[in-house]
């Protein structure tokens, strides 16, 4: 499994793994991507149509599905579009009679005024568009979770009648680390990544919503008060370029700076063994349509510490320890009651492995299959 396309990518790889385990014959899946990723992508079953890119200053990417959904030949039933990025299309495609259907996934959108977002003009013109014009084109639109209907509902307008939950996963790879294989992922962790226990682990990009400037204001106050021995742990790609100089700007004013390690990118089988040996897991966003790494980290036995607002509640049930995250002494809070007892860390864990069982791609991927069969029927 690549990561390297992050969330999107990640959903899209498993949902595709388990439609080539449940597809009847007679129906022909395609996969519409970029030529230059194509080596990422070897599934039984899906045909791949290959997208040339120009290679332009700006906007290859825009430009080049923009010749492709004007000139292709290819007609299909229904297009499934994984996010809305490409939302000038679902007009062009409705048309020119290219689809007969067209299903987009939304995860998440900001619940009020107050979600800070990362904004770009690009960012702005793809909410309005959609807002105003793309929402019409779309048959059915896709949330993560019932939070994240009630988002897009909210912020899209889009009629809830068109809306569909469908929960995601996490990969089979991500389970608890037995006995015998801990000594080995420590000497891993430290060799490749100079990591050390103890720690304390979040995963999450470098984005306004995801709060981890709070999470790092949190950690710092734990060391200064608490004297903690961990490390903070943050597999954290830079992504919004100013709110990461605030987030970095936050760690290296601190005397505890070595003290907060930023990981940029890990492989899947390594991010088992992050989870695995981390004394709590916490995320802290302030908005969500699902939280991936909630559940990755449910499986691997990870007590987990997450915002009781957006989505996470719904998604964690009890298996975590839900605080405020709109301030950093409540996040500390949490973490200290973590660390400190251990039946809680105990109960956690054991809540978090049965939760993670009501989870799975193979769900997911027959709701959607599910949900094709209807579009087409209505």
């Amino acid at each position: 499994m690549c990561r390297r396309g992050k969330g999107t990518s990640v959903v899209l790889q498993n949902l595709v793994r388990e439609y080539t385990n449940l597809l009847k014959e007679e129906i022909d899946l395609s996969l519409i991507c970029r030529e230059n990723i194509r080596g990422n992508l070897d599934y039984p079953k899906v045909r791949l149509i290959l997208v040339k890119i120009f290679r332009l200053p700006k906007l290859s990417g825009f430009f080049s599905y923009l010749y492709f959904f004007l000139f292709t030949k290819e007609e299909f039933d229904i297009i499934h579009f994984p996010r809305p990025a490409l939302h000038p299309f679902f007009g062009i495609l409705k048309l020119l009679g290219k689809t007969k259907k067209i299903v987009v996934t939304f995860h998440g959108a900001p619940e009020n005024d107050k979600i800070p977002l990362y904004q770009t003009f690009f960012n702005r013109f793809n909410r309005s568009f959609i807002r105003y014009i793309g929402q019409y084109f779309i048959d059915a639109a896709v949330a993560d979770s019932r939070s994240g209907a009630e988002q897009i509902a909210g912020y899209y307008g889009i009629n809830k009648k068109k809306i569909t939950t469908i929960y995601l996963a996490a990969g089979d790879s991500f389970k608890p680390l037995m006995v015998g294989e801990k000594d080995a992922a420590r000497r891993m962790l430290k060799d490749k990544y100079s990591i050390f226990e103890p720690y304390i682990l979040s995963v999450s990009r470098l984005d306004p919503h995801k709060n981890i400037h709070r999470l790092a204001q949190a950690f710092l106050d734990l060391k200064e008060k608490e004297k903690i021995p961990h490390k903070l742990v943050l597999v954290s790609a830079k992504h919004d370029p100013e709110y990461s100089k605030i987030v970095y700007d936050i760690v290296k004013n601190s005397p505890y700076a070595p003290e907060i390690c930023f990981m940029p990118f890990v492989e899947e089988d390594y991010l088992r063994f992050l989870y695995s040996l981390a004394d709590v897991f916490v995320y802290v966003s302030l908005s969500e349509g699902f939280g991936l790494p909630l559940v990755e980290a449910m499986k691997c036995g990870t007590p987990i510490v997450t915002s009781n607002i957006s989505c996470m509640p719904e998604i964690i049930g009890d298996a975590g320890v839900l605080v405020d995250p709109w301030r950093f002494n409540t996040i500390s809070r949490g973490i200290i009651d973590v660390l400190r007892d251990e039946g809680l860390k105990s109960t956690l864990k054991e809540r978090g492995l049965r939760r993670s069982e009501q989870f799975s791609w193979e769900s997911s991927a027959k709701a959607y299959l599910n949900l094709y069969e209807n579009c087409l029927r209505n």
